[in-house]
C-alpha cells in the first residue's frame, strides 16, 4: 500500500516542477525534479530514509531535492515552493492548468490579449482571437476551448448555459427511474450562475407510467437513480431532490423554485394545497408568475397590480443590434449573418464590427469601414424584407473619447460604445470615462456596461446612478448583452433602470450565426429585471426603430 507521505511528497515535488516550468527555469533542474517524482512515487520508506538521511542513496535524488523532502516531512511545508508560489502571477498558474495551453502559451495569451482568467480565455476562444496568434491556429484554439470548459466545470459553479447539459443528464436518470418530476431551483429561474440543481418528484399518482414500468416507490427509485447517475458523473453539479404528494405538488414546486424573498412576499403560501402551480397562484388570487420572475418579491406586488402583462415577452425582440462579421473577429460573412436573422424572423439586424483601436479583434480601419458601408447598402437592395442597420462597436478610449473622428461616426446608423481595455481604473475615473462617452452625441448605446465575464472577470467599478441618469438625459441606451458569458447589465439593476426610465436594447453580441439565437438569454435578463416592453427599444418594429434613431440624433 502506498503511504500518504509518499503521495504528498510527490505532489510537492510535482508542484515545484510545475512552478519552475512556469518561470522558465533551467531545463535540467526541471528534469531532476521530474526524475525524483518517478523515483519516490509509490515508495513506503521515504519517511524512514528522510530521518536517517539516506534519501541521496536513491539514484536520482540529489542533496537539494533531499533537503526539500526532509523539510516537508519534518515541518509540513516547503520554503522553496512557497517562494515559487509568490513569484508567479495567479493568472498564469490558473491558465497554465488548462489542457492544451501550457506555461509558454499561457504567457503568450496574457501578453498579447491581456487575458487574466479562465473566463476571459474562453471568451477569447469563442470570439476567434487565439486563432490569429503566432503558433496557435484554429485547431489549437478549439483544443484550448475544450480544456477551458473542463477546468471551469471543476470549480463548483457553471453558467446557466453550461449547466443545461447537467440538467439533461439528471432528467434522463430520473426518467429512467420511472418517476414523474419537474425541474426547480435556480436553474429553472434561469439564474446566470448555477451551483446546484433541484427537482420535485411526485410521490404518488405516477400517471400513465403507473402499472407499466413506473416506479412503485418514487422516493426510493428517484434516489437510487440519482445515486447511479452521480456514480458515473464525478464532475456533476450537486443535485437536490424534493418530494411531494400529488395534492401539494404545485405548492412544493413553487416553493422549490422561488427564492425565499418571493415566497415571503406571497403572504401565507404554506397554507395552500395545490396540485399545480397555476392552481397555487390562483388560490392566492394572483396571476401565474413565470419561474424566471420569482427572485426579489417585487414581482408579487407587480402581479397584484396587473403589471406582468406589460413585461417584455419571450418573443418580444423584433430585431437585434451588436453583431460581428469576418471583417473583425466574427466567423460569418455579412450575408450569412443577415440570412440567419431573416430565418429567425427578425425585422432588422445591426452590424457593428470592432473599431480600429481593437487591434486584438482586427478592428476596421477607415478604408475597411467604407467598403463595409458599400457592401451593406448593396446587400440591402437584395433583401427588402429585413432592414440592415450599419454601425460600429467603438472602443471607449481611456479619456472617454470614441474611436474614429466625428465625421466618420456621423455616417453610421448607430454607434455602440464599449470598453475593451484599461479595466482597472478607479471608480471616479471609470465613471467619468463612461460619462464622457455617454455625452458624445454619436453614442447610441453602451455595450456590455460593466465588462464582466461570468465566472471570469468582475465588472469594473462605477457610479451606476450617475451613468443611468446621464443615459436618460442623453437618450443613450444601455445594452443587455445576451452573450451567455456576459449577461451584462445585471438584472439586479432592474429597479434603478425602471425608476430612471433608462431605455435598454437586448443584443446578442453575435460573432457567428448561432450567436444570434443567444438573444433569448438577454430576454431572460430583461424579464428578471421586470422591464416593460416599452423600455426595450428593439421591441419596436423596423419603422419604429428608424423613427427612434432619427428623433435622438
Amino acid at each position: 500500500m502506498v503511504s500518504t507521505a509518499s503521495e504528498k511528497t510527490v505532489e510537492i515535488l510535482a508542484e515545484i516542477r510545475a512552478c519552475m516550468e512556469l518561470k522558465g527555469e533551467n531545463v535540467f533542474k526541471i528534469r531532476a525534479y521530474e526524475k525524483a517524482e518517478k523515483v519516490l512515487h509509490g515508495r513506503d520508506d521515504i519517511e524512514a530514509r528522510a530521518k536517517a538521511g539516506t534519501l541521496t542513496e536513491l539514484q536520482g535524488i540529489g542533496k537539494g531535492i533531499a533537503a526539500v523532502v526532509e523539510e516537508f516531512l519534518k515541518t509540513g511545508r516547503s520554503e522553496e515552493l512557497e517562494e515559487l508560489r509568490k513569484s508567479i502571477p495567479p493568472a498564469l498558474r490558473e491558465l497554465s492548468r488548462v489542457p492544451g495551453l501550457g506555461p509558454k502559451k499561457a504567457q503568450t495569451v496574457m501578453q498579447e490579449l491581456g487575458i487574466q482568467s479562465l473566463g476571459e480565455l474562453e471568451y477569447a476562444c469563442r470570439e476567434n482571437r487565439l486563432a490569429g496568434l503566432k503558433g496557435f491556429g484554429e485547431k489549437m484554439q478549439a483544443k484550448i476551448l475544450e480544456g477551458v470548459q473542463f477546468a471551469m466545470a471543476t470549480q463548483g459553479q457553471l453558467r446557466w448555459v453550461d449547466a443545461q447539459a447537467h440538467d439533461r443528464a439528471v432528467r434522463d436518470a430520473l426518467r429512467a427511474a420511472g418517476v414523474e418530476f419537474e425541474g426547480a431551483g435556480a436553474f429553472r429561474r434561469r439564474l446566470e450562475v448555477i451551483s446546484d440543481l433541484e427537482y420535485v418528484v411526485k410521490l404518488s399518482g405516477a400517471g400513465p407510467k403507473a402499472g407499466r414500468g413506473g416506479a412503485a416507490d418514487p422516493r426510493a427509485a428517484a434516489e437510487e437513480g440519482l445515486k447511479r447517475f452521480l456514480g458515473h458523473q464525478p464532475g456533476a453539479l450537486p443535485v437536490k431532490l424534493h418530494f411531494a404528494e400529488v395534492p401539494r405538488f404545485g405548492t412544493a414546486l413553487a416553493r422549490a423554485t422561488g427564492t425565499p424573498e418571493h415566497w415571503a412576499a406571497l403572504g401565507k403560501p404554506d397554507k395552500v394545497d395545490a396540485p399545480t402551480e397555476e392552481a397555487f397562484y390562483a388560490a392566492l388570487k394572483l396571476p401565474y408568475i413565470e419561474p424566471e420572475l420569482r427572485e426579489t418579491g417585487e414581482e408579487v406586488a407587480l402581479a397584484r397590480a396587473g403589471g406582468l402583462k406589460g413585461l417584455l415577452p419571450w418573443n418580444g425582440v423584433r430585431g437585434v443590434f451588436h453583431n460581428h462579421t469576418v471583417e473583425s473577429d466574427g466567423v460569418a460573412t455579412l450575408e450569412e449573418m443577415v440570412a440567419e436573422a431573416r430565418r429567425l424572423g427578425f425585422a432588422y439586424i445591426g452590424i457593428s464590427d470592432h473599431s480600429q483601436s481593437a487591434f486584438y479583434a482586427r478592428g476596421l480601419k477607415s478604408e475597411a469601414l467604407t467598403a463595409q458601408e458599400k457592401a451593406i447598402r448593396k446587400l440591402q437592395e437584395k433583401y427588402d424584407d429585413i432592414r440592415i442597420f450599419w454601425g460600429v462597436e467603438s472602443d471607449i478610449l481611456q479619456d472617454g473619447s470614441l474611436d474614429y473622428p466625428d465625421e466618420v461616426l456621423a455616417r453610421m446608423d448607430f454607434v455602440i460604445a464599449s470598453i475593451h481595455s484599461r479595466f482597472q481604473m478607479d471608480k471616479a475615473a471609470m465613471t467619468e470615462r463612461i460619462l464622457t462617452a455617454v455625452r458624445n452625441p454619436r453614442t447610441t448605446m453602451l455595450g456590455h456596461l460593466t465588462g464582466r465575464l461570468l465566472l471570469g472577470r468582475k465588472g469594473y467599478d462605477m457610479d451606476f446612478e450617475q451613468v443611468f441618469a446621464e443615459c436618460t438625459k442623453r437618450k443613450v441606451v444601455v445594452e443587455i448583452n445576451a452573450h451567455p458569458q456576459r449577461l451584462d447589465v445585471d438584472w439586479r439593476w432592474g429597479p434603478r433602470l425602471r425608476a430612471l426610465g433608462v431605455n435598454v436594447s437586448v443584443n446578442p453580441d453575435a460573432h457567428e450565426v448561432a450567436g444570434l439565437s443567444d438573444v433569448v438569454n438577454g430576454v431572460a435578463v430583461a424579464r428578471k429585471a421586470l422591464l416593460p416592453a416599452a423600455q426595450v427599444v428593439n421591441s419596436r418594429d423596423a419603422a419604429g426603430v428608424e423613427r427612434w434613431l432619427r428623433e435622438r440624433s
